[in-house]
């Protein structure tokens, strides 16, 4: 089968590569390298299986990379001094501080310290659809601990919240913010509420999926994935911020590369070196309790290098999303690196197609 997208002629192997896993064990992906604005990589394509063509223009739910996009987002306010991530949540939203929330600022709920990790009221996959509903049940709820004392990843409830601030603030939603005030004239091909669906890949499994029912009500499984349900048009028409950005791998790797270079070269595409330099310094590194493993969270809701899927230098940051889907920005190198798929690896540590990629990149640059 053939790779669609360009390539530059040094990155050979990285196709040959690319080929063998749509071959062995993919059916969709993409994988994109822009630095400082130039395309080095732009490679995707489809297994025999797949009828549809997948092009530079598909789309697939990148799940919690999504979380990358809109704390990027962020950054442009508090470049513009429109918020102190040291400030109450409530000083923006006066009734999140309800139900003993006062206390909690921004930067526990980016950093995932807020103690208000998961959804504390049993809900059906359609209740994330009601905006109104999550933020009043959000308002009502009482955090689980004393912000700034444990991590526990905000797996469904951080877009929610962040994204809130931002419309309380801007009056505008998340995918008007993004394309309005953040890229503008960029065109990224990126939605946190997708009306067109024709150029949508519907996801799948690697494996059998079983459903495990728990009493417990955790981040994860209230409500538990439903992958009929990511896969509709109810749910991308939707924005649920958390785990629902549509996109290709080019566009995220345009997004992080503007931060890498802003980061770098001052380009303030986005925000501006000097205030970056702030924002990406770690705010801790603990065990996560609720991902069972150590991350990075910066001042910002970004994760810093901890490990090949972020690449080979020590000051990349990014962030990635269940099912295999990475994006991150490379300031040393200045450039961003995109890898999704359709193909969900049921795990939310390093994806074995992306990180060799990765590794293979690094290799030839």
């Amino acid at each position: 089968m053939d790779v669609q997208g360009s390539c530059t002629d040094n990155f050979f192997p990285i196709k040959d590569l690319f080929k063998k896993y749509l071959e062995e064990v993919d059916e969709g992906a993409g994988f994109s390298v822009v630095k400082n604005n130039k395309i080095l990589i732009n490679i995707f394509g489809k297994s025999k299986n797949l009828k549809e063509d997948w092009d530079n223009n598909t789309l697939v739910n990148t799940f919690s990379l999504s979380k990358g996009i809109y704390c990027g987002c962020l950054l442009k306010l508090i470049d513009q001094n429109e918020i102190n991530l040291d400030k109450e949540i409530s000083f923006y939203w006066k009734n999140f501080g309800k139900s003993n929330k006062k206390n909690i600022t921004v930067k526990h709920v980016l950093s995932h310290q807020s103690g208000v990790h998961r959804f504390k009221t049993k809900l059906k996959s359609e209740d994330l659809l009601d905006w109104e509903k999550i933020i009043t049940l959000i308002e009502s709820q009482e955090p689980d601990h004393e912000p700034g004392k444990f991590n526990f990843y905000h797996a469904k409830t951080h877009g929610y919240i962040i994204c809130n601030i931002i419309k309380l603030i801007t009056g505008l939603d998340i995918e008007d913010y993004l394309h309005k005030e953040v890229i503008r004239d960029k065109k990224l091909n990126f939605h946190f509420k997708n009306n067109d669906s024709r150029n949508c890949y519907d996801l799948i499994y690697s494996q059998q999926k079983t459903q495990i029912q728990e009493d417990n009500l955790t981040a994860f499984n209230n409500p538990p994935h439903d992958l009929h349900f990511f896969n509709s048009s109810k749910f991308r028409k939707a924005i649920i911020p958390s785990l629902g950005g549509h996109g290709s791998s080019l566009s995220v790797a345009k997004f992080f590369d503007f931060l890498a270079n802003d980061l770098k070269y001052d380009t303030n595409n986005i925000i501006k070196k000097e205030t970056l330099d702030k924002l990406i310094q770690i705010t801790n590194n603990e065990i996560d309790n609720n991902l069972k493993m150590k991350v990075k969270w910066t001042n910002c809701g970004l994760i810093l290098r901890g490990g090949w899927m972020f690449g080979k230098n020590k000051e990349s940051f990014g962030h990635n999303g269940w099912g295999g889907s990475l994006g991150f920005a490379d300031p040393k190198e200045g450039m961003g690196v995109s890898f999704i798929s359709r193909k969900i690896n049921p795990s939310m540590g390093s994806d074995p197609r992306g990180v060799n990629l990765i590794k293979k990149l690094y290799e030839l640059l």
